[in-house]
């Protein structure tokens, strides 16, 4: 890895401020466009917990590809309104009227880390409306698996178990780690944490200028809307709940990437789904983590996403 890999991140747009679409009475979805106003349409699923303004990271690669990067907070995270106990099955319909709103007929989708569970609800329930579909060190619904909390980050562990505590104590809590990433990634607590990621992921942190500010943003953003903590936790559900879809009704070919050395989500939960997902297809990277391989592989998926791989 040299800074030379990571030209795409100079000069970046700032934060911009919402645009909003109101799908039901009092419920809207927040979101944002990168990359070319006038490309094909790619709709970009962020991580957890982050917020649209992940997608500033691939702003340059999607405008170099001709790609429209269309990046929505999903409800009760950032400034996208609360819907209490939503399913994973009620995203697809939401993007679909979403692409009507905004006169789209068909569009590729790119699902981030925790973003990875709603490319594939999408591909399973909307395939009329998909072009191609890419996941990079995405997350898998751990009940479709039979997999418990073994290998996930330790933070991701922790909050399992205390997901049903009062939600003002996550309020407080998320508040407090907006707080902490104000500090230097080198520097305690932020390099504690850092400790905990792979070699990989540590050295594009320190190494690499801009990557830390956009993410740290991006998550400030995502726990300090109005929902607070409860929004966050909400979201999280999605991954510890049974899909009320099965998977093996997917006709839509989606392409997965994923870091060997990744030590929030291992990569064998995505070989597993892989393995009864018909028509997936994993490249598997050794040497990367969660971070870098996000960040490594953004090109290849958005020159898929184009249809040039």
């Amino acid at each position: 890895m040299t800074i030379d890999s990571f030209h795409s991140l100079r000069d970046l747009p700032p934060a911009p401020e919402p645009r909003f679409r109101e799908h039901a009475p009092g419920l809207s979805l927040a979101w944002n466009e990168f990359g070319d106003p006038d490309g094909a349409p790619v709709f970009y699923y962020h991580g957890w917990p982050s917020s649209r303004l992940q997608a500033r990271l691939a702003h340059h690669l999607a405008a170099d590809r001709g790609l429209r990067l269309i990046a929505m907070d999903r409800p009760g995270m950032g400034k996208s309104t609360l819907i209490r106990d939503r399913k994973l099955e009620d995203w697809p319909e939401l993007m679909a009227r979403f692409a009507d709103h905004l006169g789209i007929e068909k569009f590729a989708q790119l699902g981030v880390s925790g973003g990875g569970p709603y490319v594939l609800a999408c591909a399973v329930m909307i395939p009329e409306r998909l072009t191609r579909s890419a996941v990079l060190a995405g997350m898998v619904p751990l009940p479709l698996l039979g997999h418990g909390r073994r290998g996930l980050h330790p933070l991701y562990r922790m909050l399992i178990p205390l997901r049903k505590l009062p939600a003002p104590l996550f309020t407080l809590g998320f508040q407090a780690a907006a707080l902490a990433c104000k500090c230097r990634p080198d520097v305690p607590p932020m390099s504690l944490l850092l400790q905990s990621l792979a070699e990989e992921d540590r050295a594009i942190m320190l190494g690499v200028p801009g990557i830390w500010d956009v993410l740290t943003k991006s998550f400030t953003e995502g726990v300090c809307g109005p929902s607070g903590g409860q929004g966050v936790m909400t979201d999280s559900e999605i991954y510890l709940r049974m899909p009320g879809f099965g998977v093996e009704e997917n006709t839509h070919a989606i392409r997965y990437w994923h870091g060997a050395d990744d030590k929030n989500i291992p990569i064998s939960l995505v070989e597993r789904l892989c393995e009864i997902l018909p028509r997936a297809e994993l490249e598997a990277v050794d040497g990367l983590g969660h971070f870098s391989l996000a960040a490594l592989r953004a090109e290849a998926a958005l020159d898929y996403l184009k249809g040039h791989a």
